[in-house]
């Protein structure tokens, strides 16, 4: 039997409004801890928590030296490039023509799985 799986998650920029966000996020669930990738960007955890998420009026703000810096201490380079491709290279219309294309390709399946159904009966 064929099983058909929808994913109705919403897009990671849906999810996370900025590329801090969603680092801020990452941050929590790669296998490093937080401790040990604030050691490997040499500052405290209070800092790189400061960073990742700031309080209104903080001046701590995550930079491209500490984004890079973040990429080599949990080789997280693929998530973050994910991210920065459904926020920027991703449109409306290609979502549409990728979907549209997913739900053609399930066709076949679908029409067999209704005709077994209907035999069946």
């Amino acid at each position: 039997m064929s099983q058909m799986t929808l994913n109705f998650e919403p897009a990671l920029p849906e999810r996370f409004p900025t590329l801090r966000s969603y680092v801020a996020h990452r941050a929590n669930v790669v296998p490093k801890s937080l401790k040990t990738q604030a050691a490997d960007l040499d500052m405290a955890p209070s800092t790189l928590s400061r960073k990742l998420n700031p309080a209104e009026g903080d001046t701590q703000r995550l930079n491209c030296d500490d984004l890079e810096a973040w990429i080599a201490s949990t080789n997280d380079a693929p998530a973050v490039i994910e991210y920065l491709a459904a926020k920027y290279m991703d449109n409306d219309a290609a979502r549409k023509a990728r979907v549209l294309s997913k739900v053609e390709g399930m066709l076949p399946d679908l029409m067999a799985a209704i005709a077994a159904m209907k035999a069946s009966t």
